[in-house]
């Protein structure tokens, strides 16, 4: 994304005439998406508008990369379309004046919300700004307070907070990540590594090497290191082809390196016995195994 561009977009913006829209929004026990927006006053708006552009400016001399599901690079940020983003579709419709709730939030729907959206209109395009919560725990025991002239009131103790940091910035397709966790968490990413992964799976399926396989698969799908490693493989589909049709090299590796894994019908498929085997076979399958050059060290990518 071209952050400078973004920060002169944002810049340009009069403060007295500002057009923006705040969405809370929470995921439904159905899957769906309920997102709220109450009206903001004017100074909130370019209060908003001002911590968004600091925070945006921090990150301009960062290097970005394409997001990987396994992790990012720390100084990095990561980028990646709307349409890698399964969910990102069905959290924009609930901001829809179809389906928003234009009304006050309910007491007990506020403890419930897990992000906010401030979506700026610009005569560029909207751009839009994500941000999980910050609630306020409750006091084990009294409550909070404020001065209101000469008097001390109690504060309702359903609060939230908006810090000075953005997670997610969406502009003309583009997703700009600032925290990888957080991407995550807002779109609900896990069921997509679950999608991806059980894709992934279909295609090694298909290379009949690995043994009980409907046991690995379930395992696979259970945790979520794999699944995002074998989301990251998806799109290393030749890599799969070339593994297993290498299968003496596999074997040459799983000699060396002293791995817990049995094999069968003539050393031609892998015995998949229990969990404590994922870690390793999604190395193999990720060729993950190395030699170094210069002291010809054998070694591993222990992030998978």
């Amino acid at each position: 994304m071209d952050i400078e561009n973004l920060l002169t977009i944002l810049n340009n913006l009069d403060d007295s005439d500002l057009d923006t829209r705040l969405y809370f929004t929470r995921k439904k026990q159905n899957g769906r998406y309920q997102s709220y927006s109450p009206t903001i006053s004017e100074d909130l708006q370019v209060e908003l508008k001002n911590i968004i552009v600091s925070a945006v400016a921090e990150v301009q001399d960062s290097e970005q990369r394409q997001f990987s599901p396994v992790g990012t690079i720390e100084g990095c940020v990561e980028t990646c379309t709307m349409d890698e983003i399964n969910n990102f579709r069905d959290i924009i419709e609930s901001m829809n004046d179809d389906f928003v709730n234009r009304k006050k939030i309910p007491d007990d729907e506020i403890s419930k919300l897990t992000f906010y959206c401030f979506k700026i209109f610009s005569p560029e395009g909207d751009i839009l700004f994500f941000r999980r919560v910050t609630k306020f725990n409750k006091l084990k025991k009294g409550f909070f307070g404020k001065f209101s002239g000469d008097d001390f009131k109690k504060l309702n103790d359903t609060l939230l907070g908006i810090d000075p940091s953005v997670d997610i910035v969406v502009f003309q397709g583009e997703v700009l990540i600032l925290s990888h966790i957080s991407l995550e968490r807002i779109f609900s990413i896990s069921d997509q590594y679950r999608q991806k992964a059980g894709q992934t799976l279909d295609l090694v399926n298909r290379t009949n090497r690995i043994t009980n396989f409907t046991q690995f698969r379930e395992d696979c799908l259970s945790d979520g290191r794999v699944t995002r490693a074998l989301t990251k493989l998806l799109n290393e589909e030749e890599r799969i082809h070339q593994v297993f049709e290498n299968f003496e090299n596999v074997l040459h590796v799983i000699d060396i390196f002293g791995l817990n894994i049995d094999l069968a019908e003539q050393n031609t498929k892998l015995v998949y016995e229990d969990k404590s085997q994922l870690m390793d076979i999604t190395r193999l399958m990720r060729d993950s195994f190395y030699v170094t050059y210069i002291n010809n060290r054998d070694g591993f990518d222990e992030g998978i």
